[in-house]
């Protein structure tokens, strides 16, 4: 990263284009500058691109911070609905669902069998002539 200062106009522009819900045009608008200027600021200015980049990082790692206080009470809340409920199978479904975020999904055994439809009777006597055809044939 270079060590260029962005002016007023850029940091401004950076932050509106790092929230992503304005386009490009209104950006330009809205900092007073035109369309083609902010694209080069997007295309050819590494330090722009770096003042959004880090405003996009800012952002990210303040909504997981928020994410995170509410966590605690999130769980604790969902914990309170499983105790109060007057239906047997809902608190089922919410004790299963600690469960496996806790220990892991359980699963099934499956028993496989396999059976064989096509098979044919064969005449002892046909099978040991046959079997006596092939001694005879692997001693030559």
């Amino acid at each position: 990263m270079s060590d260029e200062k962005l002016n007023k106009q850029q940091l401004a522009a950076a932050q509106l284009l790092a929230i992503g819900t304005i386009d490009k045009q209104d950006i330009a608008k809205s900092v007073g500058c035109s369309k083609q200027t902010l694209y080069n600021w997007i295309n050819k200015n590494k330090a722009f691109m770096a003042e959004v980049d880090s405003i996009r990082r800012d952002y990210k790692n303040f909504g997981q911070q928020i994410m995170e206080a509410k966590l605690i009470d999130a769980v604790n809340g969902y914990w309170d609905l499983i105790h109060k409920t007057n239906n047997p199978m809902v608190a089922k479904g919410g004790y299963e669902f600690f469960i496996e975020r806790s220990l892991g999904k359980v699963t099934n055994n499956i028993k496989l069998s396999t059976e064989i439809d096509n098979t044919k009777i064969v005449d002892q006597d046909v099978l040991e002539a046959e079997f006596a055809e092939f001694e005879q044939d692997s001693e030559e």
